[in-house]
Formats: C-alpha cells, sequence, structure tokens
C-alpha cells in the first residue's frame, strides 16, 4: 500500500504546486490561457515523479517517459510559441469563464480550472504507475510480460499521432492565418476527413502511451480510455463545436453534415 501511496501522494504534491505557479503566472500576465502551456508539462512531471519512485527497470521507464516528453514538449512549445509569446487573446472559453465568474475571477480561475485540470493530469497517470514497477527487456522475447511486441507498437501509435496532430495543427495555424479564409472553415487536409484531426490524432498519441507497458498491466488502457471521453464528449469536440457554431454559423452546421466528428472518413456528398 505504501509503495503506491507516496508515489501517488508525491505527484499530487508536485501538481498542486505546478498548477499553482501556473495559475500565478496567468494572473500576473492577465491571460489564464496559460494553462494550455502547462497541461503537457504537468502529464510529463508527474510521470517524471512516479518514475522515481518505482522499482522497475530503466527500460521500461524510459519506454514511457520518452514519449511523454516528447509530447509535451511539442504541445507546451507550440502553444507558447503561438499563443502566449505572440500576446494572442484568450481562448474564447476562458473569456466566457471570465464573465461567469465575476469578482471572484481569480479564486474560480484556481479552482475550477487549474487545479481541475491537475486532478485531470493525474487520472491519466496509470500507464506511469505500470511502467515504473515494470521489468521489460528489450529483444528478450516477442510477446509476454518482457515482450516487444506491444511496447513497439505503442511507440508506432505514438509516431503516428505525433506525426498527425502536428500536421493537422499546422494546417490549421495556415489557413486561419490567411486573411482570404476569415470567417470561413477549415475542411482542407487532415481537416476535410475529420472536424477535430488535432483531438484524433491526440488520442492516437494516448493509445500508444497506454498500450507501451500493456504487458505488465491493463490498467495502462485507462489513460486513453479517459482521454478519449474528455477530448470527445467534455472539454475537446464540443466546446470547440460550441464556438465554432458561433463563428461561422451556417457554413459549420454544413461541415458537421459533412464530415466526421472524430474518426477520420471519406466527406459525405
Amino acid at each position: 500500500m505504501n509503495s503506491i501511496f507516496i508515489p501517488y501522494l508525491t505527484a499530487v504534491l508536485f501538481t498542486f504546486l505546478f498548477m499553482t505557479l501556473m495559475w500565478y503566472w496567468g494572473k500576473s500576465r492577465d491571460n489564464y490561457a496559460v494553462i494550455d502551456v502547462g497541461w503537457g508539462l504537468v502529464i510529463a512531471g508527474i510521470a517524471t515523479v512516479i518514475s522515481l519512485f518505482g522499482m522497475g527497470n530503466l527500460y521500461a521507464k524510459l519506454a514511457v517517459l520518452v514519449p511523454v516528453w516528447i509530447w509535451a514538449v511539442r504541445l507546451s512549445g507550440f502553444l507558447y510559441f503561438t499563443r502566449i509569446r505572440t500576446n494572442h487573446p484568450e481562448d474564447k472559453r476562458y473569456a466566457d469563464f471570465r464573465k461567469d465568474y465575476g469578482d471572484k475571477v481569480h479564486q474560480k480561475f484556481f479552482t475550477n480550472v487549474f487545479l481541475l485540470q491537475g486532478v485531470l493530469a493525474l487520472l491519466l497517470s496509470p500507464p506511469f504507475f505500470v511502467a515504473s514497477r515494470w521489468l521489460y527487456m528489450p529483444g528478450a522475447t516477442v510477446f509476454g510480460y518482457h515482450g516487444s511486441f506491444f511496447p513497439f507498437l505503442g511507440w508506432a501509435l505514438f509516431l503516428i499521432g505525433m506525426v498527425g496532430e502536428t500536421l493537422a495543427d499546422k494546417q490549421l495555424h495556415k489557413f486561419v492565418s490567411e486573411p482570404q479564409n476569415k470567417g470561413k472553415v477549415c475542411n482542407v487536409g487532415l481537416w476535410k476527413y475529420t472536424r477535430h484531426p488535432n483531438y484524433f490524432f491526440e488520442w492516437v498519441i494516448w493509445l500508444g502511451i497506454g498500450l507501451i507497458p500493456i504487458s505488465a498491466s491493463y490498467a495502462s488502457l485507462f489513460s486513453p480510455l479517459v482521454m478519449f471521453v474528455l477530448l470527445r464528449f467534455v472539454s475537446g469536440v464540443p466546446f470547440a463545436e460550441k464556438y465554432s457554431l458561433k463563428s461561422k454559423g451556417e457554413k459549420f452546421v454544413e461541415y458537421q453534415r459533412t464530415t466526421n466528428a472524430f474518426f477520420p472518413w471519406f466527406p459525405k456528398k
């Protein structure tokens, strides 16, 4: 029991301190969109903290830590350089939160946004716990507890997800930066086959991370399940579509009619 409690408690304390610092940074800049930058970094930090306490070998820990840090640095770096460093206005979600929170805006951003995202980040920790206790032996066998099949499959999915998400972000950024596209719906490239390719490939990334240590425990699949629910039904697709409908109107309604919301497929006629 103690072997689980101590690393988890340490991860909780780290998350609280990290999110407090991120909140203070956002408050000082009067831009709480910094939480989007902190999302990837706090998850990578949680993974690192948990791995420090595990008795698993270095191969097992690195098999999960390396992709998590690659994902976090790519995501947080992209958001920092395209939104925070350029002084981009707060996301419409946060602008609406400011209206709803009224006089308690700073307090409620701390509890309802920063600490809540910290809790959600901790829910994604099962693969980190599993890997921290795993004795992975690369090349020892293909299947089984020490097998390399699932680590290689997980890494393959992770790389596919990274390439797809990066490409989707670049395509959207390029589309919205061109003046002639103002008021139009981005339906080019990957956005032709799903309304949210960035969210889909984000889920593929986490499916890959969840599969890497699955030989040690099926509990690692809890993370991609949580990520799918968050992206598809909670904070991803619903929020994005709400504001797209407000800004694009009938154009986005038509886009919804012809294009899948999450999983890529050919557009309907």
